[in-house]
């Protein structure tokens, strides 16, 4: 079976999944109310969240500001069932890979990615994607576990490659991220650690320009 195949099996069927469905939302709060935070504070009104998994971030972020129209997709079919069933007619959810994004240019002003880039195979393909879809100005937030050393990225990603359960997964430092950001063509590229959280969980800020 193709990685990505298992990729999407992984998180859509398997024991891990249902726990993740049922824990994610308490476990990332932290999370979560940094990235509200920071979209709401420059009056956002057109939301992507791609991953989105169970809808955690964007039921979080819709009961903040009912105002907001938000979008989520992810690769897994099992994830997207689950999130439309949970969200209904307060977003549309749409099953997709983060590379041939089904949305016209320029039209969200933040597209969020959590905790999933790194299972992204093709991830400067998918940094210009979400570029595309940004308005001018537009910022992308990648929040996500990053290695703090070459050495710790290249320990993970061998234990990951050892297990080979959760199909594609490749683990990056922030320098890694900067760089593509660079590749990319963004024309700001920040990150801070998550409040709250483990020093491995950061929160990145790659904006569009003019």
């Amino acid at each position: 079976m193709k990685s990505e195949e298992k990729t999407k099996n992984f998180w859509s069927d398997s024991f891990v999944a249902r726990l993740y469905r049922k824990h994610a939302r308490r476990h990332f709060a932290e999370m979560h109310e940094l990235l509200a935070k920071a979209i709401l504070v420059n009056n956002s009104k057109q939301v992507l969240d791609i991953a989105c998994g169970p809808g955690d971030f964007l039921e979080y972020l819709k009961d903040r500001d009912k105002s907001i129209k938000i979008t989520g997709t992810d690769i897994a079919p099992g994830m997207v069932a689950y999130a439309k069933d949970k969200l209904g007619e307060k977003a549309d959810i749409f099953e997709t890979d983060s590379e041939t994004l089904p949305f016209k240019d320029g039209l969200f002003d933040v597209v969020t990615v959590m905790m999933a880039f790194h299972h992204f195979p093709r991830q400067l393909d998918s940094l210009k994607e979400i570029k595309r879809v940004l308005k001018s100005g537009g910022i992308c937030f990648i929040a996500d576990v990053m290695a703090s050393s070459e050495f710790q990225k290249k320990l993970w990603n061998f234990f990951e490659k050892l297990s080979g359960v959760r199909g594609y997964t490749q683990h990056y430092t922030e320098v890694d991220l900067s760089r593509l950001s660079e590749k990319a063509s963004y024309s700001n590229f920040t990150c801070e650690h998550v409040p709250g959280m483990a020093k491995r969980y950061k929160v990145c800020r790659l904006i569009k320009g003019n």
